[in-house]
């Protein structure tokens, strides 16, 4: 009876767990005996949470994520020390995920998206001419390497428990061979959103995914995806290509930059030469994500700059890395963005004017000032030195 019952509290965890997403936003990262170990670690941490987040491994090779991970401590949110008998210890790290995602979309990338397809996972072994069905409770080693490299790309899965309903539901003959009749009947029990059958001999192995749920996948139209593996990270690379595939057939598109904007005017730009060289020092600071040039008149243009961080650090870092810009003044645009449109829109207001109370007219112009105040972009001016 209790053997029973510890299998059906295993098959319930299994199912709870494939049905929510991966702690996306939490990483685990092992610690150095470097004295800047714990920065490191930070840095490493984002990238984790980033591949996972984005499904893109590469996604550290992006110029705005670069620099980012400069400052990766300020999107950091949780930091938690672990020992261990037998292993170095760790790091654990908990990323503000509005932060995270804000930093995609100024990275302009898309992201895998939530909540992901849980999906459940069939083993078979062939060792010295013998296979095998490998089950949950087993505790083989290769369900764990598929779990830790499952994590550390957020795919959601799970395995069969190997209770009684599974032995005598499924043949090995069945898995091997792709049978999709008995493998769509053993895995409706466990609810999947896709079903990926791995065959495992020595160090190479194959797997087919069936991205359906079971009650269709044996009429379903979708053909299978297959692919192979070998070496000593044949699971590891498995478990990529899956998580690559998910990731590129269920992306979303995080749209239009949401981030910390500032506005910036340079005064004094009176050369080409010195324009383009203004905005490619822009582009390569630290603290900005993104570029655009708004207006150019006279000498003076003015930018939207998407920044990584405060507008303090943008203007610290501004000024110490250009010693012939400098900080001039920080003011509404008022006498640019307010000109009347018409003579005939003054004349028609004088006219209303004198048709109502001096009160009412006092609070008409009251309420226009605040609209238009609460409309202008702060201007943050600086001063070019073309002499220097």
């Amino acid at each position: 009876m209790l053997r029973i019952l510890c299998l059906v509290i295993c098959m319930m965890s299994g199912s709870v767990f494939a049905q929510q997403p991966s702690d996306l936003y939490h990483t685990e990262v092992q610690l150095t005996e470097s004295d800047k170990a714990e920065g490191l670690a930070k840095k490493e941490g984002l990238i984790n949470v980033l591949i996972k987040v984005s499904g893109q491994k590469e996604i550290a090779q992006n110029e705005v994520i670069k620099k980012a991970l400069v400052r990766s401590d300020r999107y950091v949110t949780q930091v938690s020390f672990v020992e261990y008998d037998n292993a170095s210890r760790a790091i654990k790290l908990g990323y503000n995920s509005k932060m995270v995602l804000s930093l995609l979309t100024q990275a302009e990338q898309s992201i895998w998206e939530t909540p992901r397809k849980p999906v459940l996972v069939w083993v078979v072994n062939e060792h010295n001419y013998q296979k095998s069905i490998i089950w949950e409770q087993s505790n083989n080693s290769l369900i764990g390497r598929i779990k830790g490299a499952a994590n550390e790309r957020g795919l959601p899965v799970m395995f069969p428990v190997g209770d009684f309903d599974d032995v005598t539901s499924i043949e090995i003959t069945d898995l091997w061979g792709n049978f999709k009749k008995p493998i769509a009947d053993a895995s409706e029990r466990y609810n999947p959103q896709a079903v990926l059958v791995v065959k495992v001999r020595g160090n190479s192995s194959t797997w087919t995914l069936f991205d359906t749920m079971p009650q269709y996948l044996v009429n379903a139209a979708k053909k299978p995806v297959e692919g192979r593996a070998s070496g000593a990270f044949q699971l590891t690379t498995m478990v990529n290509d899956v998580s690559d595939y998910f990731a590129a057939n269920y992306t979303k598109h995080l749209g239009v930059v949401a981030s910390q904007s500032e506005v910036v005017s340079i005064n004094g730009i009176h050369t080409t030469r010195d324009f383009f060289k203004i905005e490619k020092q822009l582009k390569q600071m630290n603290s900005v994500a993104n570029v655009q040039v708004n207006t150019i008149q006279g000498d003076k243009v003015t930018y939207t700059l998407s920044l990584l961080g405060s507008y303090q650090q943008f203007n610290d870092e501004l000024l110490s890395k250009n010693s012939r810009i400098t900080l001039t003044l920080q003011a509404m645009e008022t006498e640019e963005l307010l000109q009347p449109e018409s003579t005939e829109s003054n004349v028609f207001l004088q006219s209303k004017a004198t048709e109502t109370s001096t009160v009412e007219d006092t609070t008409i112009m009251t309420d226009l000032d605040k609209v238009a105040e609460e409309s202008l972009p702060l201007v943050h001016k600086y001063q070019f030195n073309s002499n220097n």
